[in-house]
């Protein structure tokens, strides 16, 4: 399996009364995307923070912008999808392309993550080799997925954007304390526009 290149998030609204299946569908059209579309990586939860509460959020990596052309493909024909858009209280009310840049976590887990922490800034400079040097602090705090990279299309085109998922909520805590404690991370946030952090509670 290749390396995710490009990230499609969607985030949608749904009634808390429908949120369960809803969720129990997002689980199928995570499978048909694996299967039809060659998607690399899939996550999907509820934000649990910030602007958009209660909101469901989808994750789908490529290799490629041919993996999110054969999405879409794969929208059409599932019969998840179509039973998820039929649902009264559903409606998508936001989706960006993420262009993620190579760089990670030495050893990332395949297991689930119980949280993800997603954080949206501007800075005139791509901050890789700042990213670089604050990974092994992310790492060695308990994080188990880190993507980096700037959303290229949708709303907030040209920001910055980080996801880390997290084991427990304990790894959080002691992640942003040791940042804090870091130069080169205090450094990194005096060159950035920060303007949106959320977490996520992971379902799958």
């Amino acid at each position: 399996m290749g390396s995710a290149n490009y990230m499609m998030i969607t985030v949608a609204s749904v009634g808390v009364s429908d949120r369960g299946a809803v969720l129990k569908l997002v689980d199928g059209l995570a499978n048909d995307l694996r299967e039809g579309a060659s998607a690399v990586s899939t996550r999907y939860g509820v934000i649990i923070t910030g602007d958009f509460t209660g909101k469901l959020v989808l994750f789908q990596g490529y290799e490629d912008l041919n993996g999110i052309d054969r999405a879409f493909g794969v929208y059409q024909e599932s019969d998840n999808y179509r039973a998820i858009l039929a649902t009264p209280s559903f409606e998508v009310v936001m989706r960006n392309l993420w262009k993620l840049e190579p760089i990670g976590l030495s050893t990332p887990q395949t297991t689930v993550p119980a949280y993800g922490v997603v954080t949206r800034f501007g800075s005139a400079d791509p901050l890789v080799e700042t990213m670089k040097e604050i990974l092994p602090i992310i790492e060695a705090n308990g994080a188990s997925v880190f993507r980096y990279g700037t959303l290229t299309m949708g709303n907030a085109a040209g920001r910055r954007l980080t996801g880390i998922g997290y084991p427990s909520m304990d790894a959080i805590e002691r992640t942003y304390k040791a940042l804090g404690e870091s130069e080169v991370y205090r450094d990194g946030m005096a060159k950035i526009d920060l303007d949106w952090r959320n977490m996520i509670g992971f379902e799958g």
